[in-house]
């Protein structure tokens, strides 16, 4: 759920410099709540009774995430239709951006629930050809990167 975890940070941490992450505050807001340890938990636990609004953001991006571990599509069905509810009366931009959109593509979020399918190993074969483009500047054929792309991607 990498969208859910950068909906928080996304107003509150924009300027915060990337060497403090793995230790800084805006790592704590996109980890998941099971995954914090127990010091991790009291300074998250902390800022969030400090500041409200970033409050109710954790509380709905946790919600959302939440939500895609529920069993039974029927669960999942009645979650979706609250959670965008919730984003939208929260008054936080990115959240309510998000709750349009998943209502826009719910039955394509819901079919998650009814074949057990995602399109994970399409997103990781364009994540490699985008990173082979990236490192293949300067190939003087274009037939040369097309080949070169295609022995990438059948690699799996």
């Amino acid at each position: 759920m990498t969208e859910a975890s950068a909906l928080v940070p996304s107003a509150r941490c924009a300027g915060y410099e990337r060497r403090h992450r793995p230790w800084g505050f805006c790592w704590l807001l996109q980890r998941g709540g099971e995954r914090l340890g127990p010091a991790e938990g009291r300074r998250l636990a902390a800022a969030l009774l400090a500041d409200g609004r970033l409050a109710q953001a954790w509380g709905l991006k946790e919600s959302l995430r939440s939500l895609y571990r529920l069993p039974r599509l029927e669960q999942a069905e009645a979650a979706l239709g609250r959670w965008p509810q919730e984003a939208g009366a929260s008054g936080l931009a990115p959240f309510q951006r998000t709750a349009r959109t998943l209502k826009r593509w719910q039955r394509e979020v819901l079919n998650y629930w009814r074949y057990s399918i995602t399109n994970a190993l399409v997103e990781g074969k364009h994540n490699r050809i985008k990173a082979l483009k990236r490192r293949g500047y300067g190939y003087r054929k274009e037939g040369s990167f097309l080949l070169r792309i295609l022995s990438q991607i059948h690699t799996d």
